[in-house]
Parts: C-alpha cells; structure tokens; sequence
C-alpha cells in the first residue's frame, strides 16, 4: 500500500508531479487545507484554531483549555486513519506529525523557488508582489515555529526525505515544473518504491500509529507533556515534564488510556526532562555577608 508525503510551503505545491503520483499509485490526495476540514468536521474543532495550533499562535487561555495539544492529537488521528482506509498522498507540512517508526512513507521534498510562489499567490489570491512576498513569509515562519512544536530543527532536513525535486526547468506559463522534469523525477521515485520492500511490519506500524495518536486524544485534555508509544497495541506513555502529583497523573493515564480501543496495556515512565528545574537562583554562597550599620 503506496503511502506517499510530500513536503512544500504554501503556494509551493508540485502539482504536476502530485496529479501523476495520485494516477500512478491511485492515492488519495490530503493537501493541508482538507486535512484540517477533516479534522475540524470529525473532531467538531474549529478550523482558525487548529491552524492557530498548527503555527503555535496564541490560543487564549490555552493554560487551561490545552486547546493546542488537542487539535494536534486530532490531526494525527485523521492522518492514520487515513492511512489505514487506503494509499495516500500527503502533500504539505502536516505529514510530519507521522512519527518516523512509520514505515513505508516515502517522504519527497519540495523547494519550490520563490518566483514560482510568488506568482501562484498573485495569481490565485490576486496580491501584489510584495503582498505576495510577505504572505509567504509569514507562512514560513509559521512552519518553523511547527517544527519546533514537533522538537525538528527543520522540516527541510534532506535526512528525513528520500529524494527531493529538482526545479530546475520551470514551465513558466503553468507556474510548474516542465513535463519533462517531472517525467525524471517520477522514474526516480518509481524506482525507488519499486525496490522497497514490502511487509506486513507496514499495516502493523500503521495500526500502532493510530492507536498511539487515539491515546494521544484521550490524554490531551491533561495537558501533560507526553510522549506516546504503541508496540502492538501495547502503550507506553512517556511523562517528559514535572507534574504536581505524579500517582495521581499517572493513574489519570492509565485510566484513560485504558479505555481507547486497540490499547492491550499501557505502561508509564519517567522521560529525561522529567527532573529538570525551570529558573535556577544565581546565589553566591562563597560572597561574604556584609550588615548594613
């Protein structure tokens, strides 16, 4: 089962290459924008919140709420069930809330050049060029402040990708890449999925994925900072931050993950930033002490 992500700004996606991978491997294309819709309708979320989640905006009293955690565990609960109902193409930034112990994407990256961008955003939304210009800005701004949500310097690290696209030839008119690059670039990427192999370790990966993102949802409302892995439907729930009562919370964790279909077991650690301080007092001891007369 084809399970393809690509990973481009906005304004930046290769749609030529996307429409011949969705024909080629008949997937179903998530853009962004439709993964949010989904999330918002299934989840009954509002869509400025999960984007304002998404870019690490304020969220009023989000202290409280945890308004964040929860819209960003319910993007990972449509983006594996996705993945389970068929092959997918993922085209954005969303995909990298897929944990790498997934196996079977093929992550594809595309820097899309700036002119091509600026263009599009003049094109479709009708801005000026420097309107353009700083639109896109802002929007790259806030995929940096996403990777640093998700712990990635960048989300343009080549290790993470298994190719990425060469725009060397720009169809000027289409504000895309030539026929041609994309024909060059697509007998890479069938090659390269041809030779992987294939296993059922994929579905089993895939099914943890959905289970460790559904834990994930049971637990966001906690507000806790957790880190959550599925081996078979066995959960282990990670605390990676000081709490008030550690019984208590972990209870709380055990109960409601305990209570998420597919969960066998749920296990809870301590992470290594559990113990770590927040402001440490500078105090010189070694200074003598002086009494005012």
């Amino acid at each position: 089962m084809t399970q393809i992500a690509i990973t481009c700004g906005i304004y930046a996606s290769p749609y030529r290459v996307i429409d011949a991978l969705s024909a080629l491997y008949q997937c179903t294309v998530y853009e962004d924008p439709v993964l949010v819709e989904q999330t918002g309708q299934a989840y009954d979320l509002k869509t400025d919140l999960i984007f304002k989640s998404i870019q690490c905006r304020q969220i009023p009293f989000d202290n409280f709420t945890h308004d964040r955690k929860k819209c960003l565990a319910a993007l990972k609960v449509q983006i594996s069930q996705n993945i389970l109902n068929g092959p997918c193409l993922f085209s954005g930034i969303l995909s990298h809330l897929i944990p790498a112990s997934v196996s079977g994407i093929y992550r594809i990256m595309s820097a899309t050049p700036m002119q091509v961008r600026r263009q599009r955003a003049m094109n479709i939304d009708h801005l000026s060029s420097q309107a353009a210009t700083n639109a896109i800005a802002r929007s790259d701004h806030g995929e940096q402040r996403f990777a640093a949500q998700l712990n990635l310097d960048s989300l343009w690290d080549p290790a993470r990708h298994n190719m990425a696209l060469e725009w060397k030839k720009i169809d000027a008119a289409a504000h895309d890449m030539t026929i041609e690059a994309v024909n060059q670039g697509l007998e890479k990427i069938r090659s390269d999925i041809a030779s992987s192999t294939e296993n059922a370790d994929k579905i089993i990966h895939a099914l943890d994925f959905n289970i460790s993102a559904r834990v994930d949802a049971a637990l966001a409302g906690l507000g806790h900072h957790l880190i959550i892995e599925s081996d078979s439907g066995h959960v282990l729930v990670t605390l990676d931050r000081k709490v008030m009562n550690l019984a208590r919370a972990q209870k709380e964790i055990m109960d409601l993950a305990g209570e998420v279909p597919g969960v066998k077991s749920v296990k809870t650690k301590i992470g290594p930033n559990f113990y770590k301080g927040g402001i440490v007092p500078n105090w010189d001891l070694t200074a003598p002490f002086k009494r005012k007369n």
